[in-house]
C-alpha cells in the first residue's frame, strides 16, 4: 500500500502543466481558421504527451510586434496570480510568439528567470537552446527573420499611407461629425471614402445658428444631450453593431451609457476644418504643392457661413468670466463697477424666518480678485433694468447683427505667385525644355490671374444691423425671462452694480473687448452716489 501511494504522488508531481498561446494579426473571415488551426495542433499535440492543458489565450487581431505583456489574453497569464497555475508556454511557431526581437530576447530571459519552459510546435530544439548560451544566440539568429519581415511589413503599410494621403480617399479611423464613411470599388479594389450624413449635416447647421445667436457652449452641449444627439465615436461604434460607451452615465435614469457633449467638444467640433470637406494630418489641415487644402468631401458650410461661425466662436471665446451652470436672470447683463466684471447672482436663506434674500456682487474669479462692498439687492437691479431699458431703447427699432462676408484675395495671389515660382524653377532645373509651349501658355495664364487679383479691391468682412420690424417695447412684452436676458445682451445694455445701487452703463462696452484679436479692458466709470433708502 505505501508503495502504491508513493507511486502515485510521484505521478501528481510530474505532472506536466501547459499554457497554450494563439495569436493572429488580422480577424478577417478568410484567415480565422489560422486560430483553430494553431488550437488544435496544440490539444493534439498534448494529448499526445499527456501534458496538462490549464488554459487557452486566443489573441486576435493583434500585431506581432506587441509585447507580450500587452496582450489581452496572453498578459493576464502573466501576472504573478496565474503565473504560478502552468510550467510550460506553448506556441505553433516563432512568429506566434513574437516579431519584435527585442520583445522576443527579453520574454526568452524573463521565461529563464521564472524557471519556466517555450515549447515551439515547429522547432522541437527550442526548448533546450533557450537553457544555453550558444543556444540563446542561435535563437537571437532566429528572431532576426520575423524581425526584418515585420519592418518591411511596416514600410509597405507606411508607403501605402504615403502614396494615398494626398488623394481623396478615405486614410481611416472615426469619420468627423457630420460624414460617414462609404466603400467604392476602384479598379477591382474596395476603397473608403467619406461623404455627408444628412441628420448631422442638420444638426451641424442648427448650432451654427445657436452660436451665432449668442448660445453659449454649455447651452449647445445640453441641447445635444436632451435631444440624445450621439458624438462621432458613438456614432461609429454604433454603425458597426456595438453599444455607446461612456465612462460614466450621463443621467441617473439614462438607461444606456453614451458620450458626453461638453462646452470643448462642442468648440472643437464647431471650429474643426474638416467641417469644409478638408483632409487632416497629425491634427493640421493637409495642403498639396499649390499650397491648396486636400478636400476629400463636400464641405457642411459655405465659405460665408464658416466665417461668421467662426466670427461668433471667437466672439464667445474672449472671456475672462467664470463659467456657471445655472444662468441668472441678469447674467451678463449686470456688471460689476470696479472691475468690469460679469455680476454673480447669490441667494441666500434667512435662518429665522426662512425667506429667500438674491442680490448682485463682483463675481471676478477666483474670489480673491472680488471687488469688496460691491453689491446690490436682485430685485432692484432686475426692476430697475427692465424699465430704464424700455424708458431708454423701447421706441428703437430691433436690429439683427448679420454677418457681412469680404472678399480678400490676398491668399490667392499668394497661391498663383507659389505657382509662377515653381514653374520658373522648374524652368531653371530643364523639366520644360521639350514643351516650351505649354510652359509659356501657363506662366501666361497665371501672370494675368496675378494682375487682375492686384487690382481686386479688399472689402473686410464683419457684422451689419438689420432691422426687424418692431420695437423693443413690443418684442418685450412677447419674451420670457430668458429671452429677455438675451435682447439685454444682444442690446448691448448694460447695469452697474455699485455699494447698494444699480444704474445703467452710460458709455457702452465697459467690459473686456476683443479689438484685433487683442483684448482691451476700458477703465470703469465712475460710480454715482447711492440711491435713499
Amino acid at each position: 500500500m505505501t508503495n502504491a501511494y508513493a507511486q502515485v504522488k510521484v505521478e501528481e508531481v510530474t505532472v506536466r502543466r501547459a499554457l497554450l498561446a494563439e495569436r493572429i494579426s488580422y480577424s478577417r473571415d478568410e484567415k480565422s481558421e489560422s486560430i483553430e488551426a494553431q488550437d488544435a495542433r496544440m490539444k493534439a499535440r498534448a494529448a499526445e504527451e499527456a501534458v496538462r492543458v490549464v488554459g487557452v489565450t486566443a489573441d486576435v487581431s493583434v500585431s506581432g510586434d506587441v509585447d507580450m505583456f500587452d496582450r489581452p489574453a496572453l498578459g493576464e497569464w502573466l501576472a504573478p496570480d496565474k503565473r504560478e497555475l502552468w510550467d510550460e508556454l506553448w506556441v505553433t511557431n516563432q512568429d506566434r510568439l513574437s516579431r519584435s526581437e527585442p520583445h522576443f530576447m527579453s520574454f526568452v530571459f524573463k521565461m529563464l528567470e521564472w524557471n519556466k519552459e517555450i515549447h515551439v510546435l515547429d522547432d522541437p530544439s527550442f526548448t533546450e537552446q533557450m537553457k544555453t548560451p550558444e543556444g540563446r544566440a542561435i535563437l537571437h539568429v532566429k528572431s532576426l527573420g520575423p524581425h526584418k519581415e515585420l519592418e518591411r511589413i511596416k514600410q509597405r503599410i507606411q508607403d501605402s499611407h504615403d502614396r494615398r494621403r494626398f488623394s481623396n480617399r478615405w486614410p481611416g479611423g472615426i469619420p468627423p461629425f457630420g460624414y460617414r464613411i462609404v466603400y467604392r470599388y476602384i479598379d477591382g479594389k474596395r476603397c473608403a471614402y467619406i461623404e455627408l450624413d444628412e441628420e448631422m449635416v442638420v444638426w451641424l447647421h442648427r448650432m451654427r445658428r445657436w452660436i451665432i445667436g449668442n448660445e453659449a457652449f454649455s447651452g449647445i452641449a445640453t441641447r445635444l444631450l436632451d435631444s440624445a444627439v450621439l458624438t462621432a465615436r458613438d456614432r461609429a461604434r454604433v454603425a458597426r453593431g456595438k453599444q455607446t460607451k461612456s465612462r460614466a452615465k450621463l443621467r441617473k435614469d439614462d438607461a444606456e451609457s453614451r458620450e458626453q457633449w461638453s462646452n470643448g467638444s462642442v468648440k472643437a467640433l464647431l471650429t474643426n476644418e474638416a467641417l469644409l470637406g478638408c483632409k487632416k494630418y497629425q491634427g493640421k489641415v493637409l495642403r498639396d504643392d499649390a499650397g491648396d487644402p486636400v478636400r476629400i468631401a463636400d464641405p457642411v458650410f459655405t465659405a460665408e457661413e464658416w466665417e461668421s461661425l467662426q466670427a461668433a466662436v471667437r466672439a464667445r471665446s474672449v472671456t475672462t468670466a467664470r463659467r456657471v451652470n445655472r444662468t441668472s436672470p441678469a447674467y451678463g447683463v449686470a456688471t460689476c463697477s470696479g472691475c468690469g466684471s460679469n455680476g454673480n447672482h447669490k441667494v441666500s436663506r434667512g435662518h429665522a424666518n426662512g425667506l429667500e434674500y438674491r442680490y448682485y456682487v463682483c463675481g471676478n474669479w477666483p474670489n480673491s480678485k472680488r471687488c469688496k462692498g460691491i453689491s446690490c439687492r436682485a430685485e432692484v437691479l432686475e426692476e430697475m433694468m427692465e424699465i430704464l431699458f424700455l424708458q431708454l431703447y423701447g421706441h428703437e427699432r430691433v436690429t439683427k447683427r448679420v454677418w457681412v462676408p469680404g472678399s480678400d484675395s490676398t491668399r490667392e495671389l499668394e497661391q498663383v505667385e507659389a505657382k509662377i515660382r515653381r514653374l520658373m524653377r522648374q524652368d531653371e532645373e530643364g523639366d520644360w525644355e521639350d514643351d516650351r509651349a505649354e510652359y509659356r501658355q501657363r506662366v501666361n495664364r497665371l501672370r494675368e490671374r496675378q494682375r487682375e487679383l492686384k487690382i481686386l479691391p479688399v472689402v473686410k468682412s464683419g457684422w451689419v444691423e438689420v432691422d426687424q420690424g418692431m420695437t423693443y417695447a413690443e418684442l418685450w412684452a412677447t419674451l420670457d425671462l430668458e429671452g429677455r436676458r438675451k435682447r439685454l445682451l444682444e442690446s448691448n445694455f448694460r447695469m452697474m452694480i455699485g455699494k447698494g445701487t444699480a444704474w445703467p452703463e452710460k458709455v457702452p462696452m465697459q467690459r473686456p473687448l476683443v479689438i484685433q484679436g487683442e483684448v482691451v479692458t476700458p477703465v470703469p466709470e465712475p460710480a454715482p452716489a447711492a440711491l435713499p433708502e
